[in-house]
């Protein structure tokens, strides 16, 4: 398999976590998300919460950005071959990080909801 294949089916694995996790995290709230993507982006979008991702497929590099009401964060992460992926230097399994972004969104729609 050639690294670009690798970083390309990475990339899936992730959006799709992601995807999975933010779906589970708005099961209990009245919060709806709708989901944009493309093969290189994904974005989760409620009235007062986006995040968003966008990668090169080539090499595994990209940045994501969570904007909510009155907070904004970004930074950049890259997809590493073992499966994990380094987010400013941290260091996470796809699922924990998958995970940690949807609560950040459930809190950032939260806050907008509940000011």
């Amino acid at each position: 398999m050639t690294t670009l294949m690798i970083e390309a089916e990475l990339w899936v694995s992730f959006a799709s976590v992601l995807r999975s996790y933010v779906a589970a995290a708005s099961l209990h709230s009245a919060t709806v998300f709708t989901v944009d993507s493309t093969e290189s982006a994904i974005s989760f979008r409620t009235d007062g919460a986006v995040l968003a991702f966008q990668v090169d497929p080539q090499n595994g590099a990209g940045y994501w950005q969570l904007n909510g009401s009155e907070t904004s964060t970004q930074g950049r992460f890259i997809l590493l071959h073992d499966g994990r992926i380094a987010l400013d230097g941290k260091m996470l399994d796809l699922d924990h990080a998958a995970i940690d972004f949807a609560a950040a969104l459930m809190q950032a729609a939260s806050a907008r909801q509940n000011p």
